[in-house]
């Protein structure tokens, strides 16, 4: 008897062949039989009229820290993700001891949009190591399968202390953070992560710790994988504006990824001159993946998390009250038509990063699942007679704050976003779950992509587009028998309906360690999710099951 059969879905195996109508079971863990199954199981799952693929996997979080209070990673399991690679762009929590925290802490709150009291609250810092880091996340109860890499900013801060934001690092300790990384390598880190962006900067302004390093440091600590003959090397990258510069930086990348002969993976971010880093690095002779967003990235805000306004000074004092109190404030006239005048031509500063930019109210839109198309709050500002700042007011009074808005970070063309995801050395990774999670919503790139790339505008097959987002990351990250789904692969499954599959409206959720907010989303059409073939959801359910593992490079994971 089996443990579960999904009978009579249309199963698609993950390496890009049509569906066929099978059914799935599935003993112990693993796919033991995909065809007519006649043999009893314990339990059955009808998928008649559904699509049956291997789990999602996304190969760009931050859930390094989320991980320890929300086994579910907050809306990834939902939109049918099933492994995730945490520790991107040199962010990690190790190594580092309890006493260090401070420091590795410094990098990531600003950068990544972390709050520091939630860390602190909802983390056991209980490791000095970045191995005891990975026993300590392999003790916990996950709904979904993890993989984490080793951080360039915890292991500076771990091995310079307070120097590791000030000072180039010594020879010694060159050789010190690259045994930590090697070390951390041979435990089962799937590579080594650093960021060399000037939009990961500290709270008081300064650059992270990683950006310190020289590309010496770097090189040397990269050159350790090589020799390991293991791991990835994944960064945030260069993007400078001068051509000489990027030229300069593209030529140093490929040289570095030809003589470690380490594979290397970075986010393309809808730029042509990061494609040509990916085409660069092969033509050297190095591998490279880039990794790409399946739309344009823009920021989601409102009342309930931030504003574009929060930097002001009006808008500082009255948003650092409870919401009940700036309630009042904006129903008093006087106050409002300054918190306007100040909104549309206060000193906004600038902003890095994810962070929420300078307000552009033909760009800001209401969303509205209601309506049939969402409208920008100067529209809706001419409409009604009313400054765009008022609408923005209006709708989150109205809603009782509830009322999210979106404004795109940067201009990405579709042609552009296209051109990345049919490149031959790209793959889809661009979530940032557990990171801006007051600024970016992205864990719904599987529904979304499925929903508007294939099924809207059928630029993808179903077959291939499922396996852009199974079986490629998992040949990108290692993940030996995931991504696929085939007798003896881990039974990592995901049942959704291809007729309605896609993302519900954001939300806010105040579920933070210490109460604070979050941007959510839910997801339509995802029918049933397991995990090592054990139920993680039904529909929007969720089972209370938590058969995740931490997958380790080189190491059986189960």
């Amino acid at each position: 008897m089996f443990d579960l059969v999904i009978r009579g879905g249309t199963v698609f195996d993950g390496r890009g062949s049509a569906g066929t109508v099978a059914d799935v079971a599935i003993a112990d863990g693993m796919v033991a039989e995909i065809g007519r199954v006649t043999d009893r199981a314990r339990q059955t799952i009808d998928a008649a009229g559904r699509f049956v693929a291997p789990g999602f996997i996304d190969g760009h979080t931050h859930l390094d820290a989320q991980i320890f209070w929300d086994p579910y990673a907050g809306s990834l399991t939902e939109h049918g993700v099933t492994s995730a690679v945490m520790g991107n762009c040199g962010f990690t929590l190790a190594p580092g001891a309890q006493e260090q925290a401070d420091l590795i802490i410094r990098s990531i709150e600003r950068a990544e949009d972390m709050s520091r009291e939630a860390i602190q609250r909802g983390v056991p810092w209980r490791w000095t190591t970045f191995e005891q880091y990975l026993d300590a996340v392999e003790a916990l109860p996950k709904a979904l399968n993890v993989a984490a890499q080793c951080g360039h900013s915890a292991v500076r801060a771990s091995v310079m202390g307070e120097r590791a934001f000030t000072d180039p690092a010594a020879d010694d300790e060159i050789r010190a953070m690259r045994q930590v990384v090697t070390r951390a390598i041979a435990a089962g880190a799937l590579g080594f992560s650093t960021s060399r962006s000037k939009a990961h900067l500290t709270k008081a302004g300064d650059p992270v710790a990683s950006r310190i390093a020289s590309w010496d440091e770097v090189s040397a600590i990269v050159s350790g994988l090589g020799d390991l003959g293991a791991g990835i090397f994944q960064l945030a990258p260069e993007r400078p504006a001068e051509p000489e510069q990027m030229a300069d930086y593209q030529a140093r990348l490929s040289a570095l990824a030809a003589a470690s002969g380490r594979p290397v993976t970075f986010m393309v971010g809808g730029q042509q001159e990061q494609l040509d880093a990916v085409d660069g690095v092969i033509a050297a002779g190095g591998a490279a993946i880039g990794q790409v967003h399946v739309r344009g990235f823009e920021n989601v805000f409102g009342f309930r998390t931030s504003l574009p306004f929060d930097r002001l000074p009006l808008w500082k004092s009255v948003r650092a009250l409870p919401l009940a109190q700036q309630r009042e404030r904006l129903r008093d006239p006087g106050l409002r038509a300054r918190l306007v005048a100040e909104a549309e031509s206060g000193r906004y500063g600038q902003a890095v990063g994810a962070e929420i930019g300078v307000p552009q109210f033909e760009r800001i839109l209401v969303i509205d699942p209601a309506q049939p198309a969402e409208r920008s709050v100067a529209e809706l500002g001419r409409q009604h007679g009313v400054s765009p700042v008022e609408v923005m007011i209006d709708w989150s009074l109205r809603t009782g704050f509830e009322q999210l808005f979106r404004q795109p970070i940067s201009e990405i063309s579709p042609d552009l976003v296209l051109a990345g995801l049919r490149h031959p050395n790209t793959v889809v990774a661009a979530s940032d779950s557990g990171a801006h999670i007051s600024q970016i919503l992205d864990s719904n790139i599987p529904t979304y992509f499925l929903s508007h790339w294939v099924r809207e505008s059928g630029t993808f097959s179903w077959a291939e587009g499922i396996r852009m987002l199974t079986g490629v990351p998992a040949r990108v990250w290692g993940l030996d028998r995931r991504g696929v789904l085939e007798p003896g692969s881990y039974a990592d499954v995901v049942v959704f309906d291809p007729s309605t599959v896609g993302s519900a409206a954001p939300a806010v959720r105040n579920d933070l360690p210490d109460g604070g907010p979050r941007l959510a989303q839910s997801a339509v059409g995802i029918d049933a999710l397991l995990v090592n073939g054990q139920l993680v959801s039904a529909g929007p359910v969720r089972t209370g099951a938590t058969p995740g593992v931490l997958l380790r490079s080189g190491k059986t994971q189960r």
